[in-house]
């Protein structure tokens, strides 16, 4: 006797292949936080058997899922998350309203975005940045050697060193 099987999809309507999950010790007061921070949309919430609280929550931000579960969180910053938003402003502010922490201001990169970074009050790091320049794999070279401290133009740092006669500082005596 044979079954016809339906072909399941590896990865489920909804998810990318890869999805971040956090573990929070309240995943109600985390959705609803970020709700307020991000405009967070509930998909599905599971609560715990036998419990009236929720232990799975699977959100969505933007064009991205999050997932969250009941669980221990480690120390506040070890868990980070990127955030590419349209409107950076309106986002960071609705973040701080909704009581995350500014640990670095806003700020434009070498790398074209404008960006801050933030953490919730659930310990969870979150970088949030919208793309405000296009920047080519030349200019960006260069802005990081201009960011670390270094010439712009890296073309002095390949000159010839032309030996001395003058006695190293050691060897003056």
């Amino acid at each position: 006797m044979t079954t016809k099987t339906q072909k399941v999809a590896p990865i489920p309507r909804g998810f990318r292949s890869l999805t971040p999950h956090v573990l929070v010790a309240d995943v109600s007061a985390a959705a609803a936080l970020y709700q307020r921070a991000f405009g967070a949309v509930e998909v599905a919430v599971e609560t715990a058997p036998g419990a009236d609280r929720v232990a799975f929550a699977h959100l969505r931000i933007g064009n991205s899922a999050l997932t969250l579960g009941q669980g221990d969180m480690p120390d506040p910053g070890q868990i980070g998350l990127h955030h590419y938003v349209e409107d950076f402003e309106a986002a960071w502010d609705s973040a701080v309203k909704a009581g995350f922490i500014v640990m670095q201001p806003p700020h434009e990169t070498y790398w074209g975005d404008r960006m801050g970074i933030l953490i919730d009050p659930m310990g969870v790091r979150w970088s949030l940045a919208q793309r405000v320049a296009r920047v080519t794999p030349q200019e960006r070279a260069a802005r990081a050697l201009e960011a670390a401290g270094f010439p712009a133009d890296p073309a002095p740092l390949n000159e010839p060193v032309i030996p001395s006669d003058e006695p190293i500082a050691a060897e003056r005596g």
